[in-house]
């Protein structure tokens, strides 16, 4: 689902009637994926409402990063890079965490943040994950079944941030989309920039924005 609806933008902007609803739509999606190239999250804000699998290269470790996701359902492996099967691991094998592996949050949705890491469970009967080098390349050793995504909702300060976005973009095509729009109110001119500063204020001090290389 978009993180907004042609409605709520309508909202909004103000004195714009339903038959604007697909240029209104337009610029919603467009408005979500500045925010998701922005904050390096390719998944978006809202995951999927339908588990499916991602296959991963084991690290040899006994912790896997993997993509964000609100839910994981299942972990499985192939115990050697030969093999053509994934074998489910137990319930009671794994754990799901979010954050540094040396102070794991094992609770990462109570704070509104995804899963992003995968444990062995000292409990259980496994070590490691097994390793998916093969000669100098990796390949797939580990699937994981999981709602990716950053969260099952999506947070309110990110619908904000997007409808701001696409009313940002709206009035610029009332303006034609010139690079510079003179402002009564203020009386100076306004100049165009990617995002909205105020979207781009949320963005950051939620602390939303992924690093590009790494996680820890």
């Amino acid at each position: 689902m978009a993180y907004a609806t042609a409605a709520e933008l309508r909202d909004r902007i103000g004195k714009v009637s339903a038959d604007k609803d697909t240029l209104l739509t337009a610029l919603i999606a467009a408005s979500e994926r500045s925010i998701n190239m922005f904050t390096n999250r390719p998944d978006g804000f809202e995951a999927d409402a339908v588990a499916s699998a991602r296959l991963y290269s084991g690290s040899g470790k006994s912790y896997l990063l993997i993509d964000e996701c609100a839910e994981i359902t299942l972990v499985a492996v192939k115990e050697s890079v030969t093999d053509t099967t994934y074998t489910g691991w137990g319930a009671g094998d794994w754990l799901g965490f979010y954050g540094d592996p040396d102070n794991p949050n094992f609770q990462p949705l109570v704070q509104s943040r995804p899963y992003n890491a995968i444990m062995v469970d000292p409990a259980g009967d496994e070590s490691i994950f097994y390793c998916g080098k093969y000669g100098r390349r990796s390949v797939p050793t580990m699937q994981v079944t999981a709602k990716w995504g950053f969260a099952m909702t999506v947070p309110a300060d990110i619908r904000e941030a997007c409808l701001m976005q696409a009313t940002r973009w709206y009035k610029r095509f009332e303006g034609a989309m010139s690079d510079a729009l003179a402002s009564g109110e203020l009386g100076q001119l306004l100049y165009r920039q990617t995002l909205d500063p105020d979207v781009k204020h949320i963005l950051v001090n939620g602390r939303y924005v992924k690093p590009t290389v790494g996680i820890w």
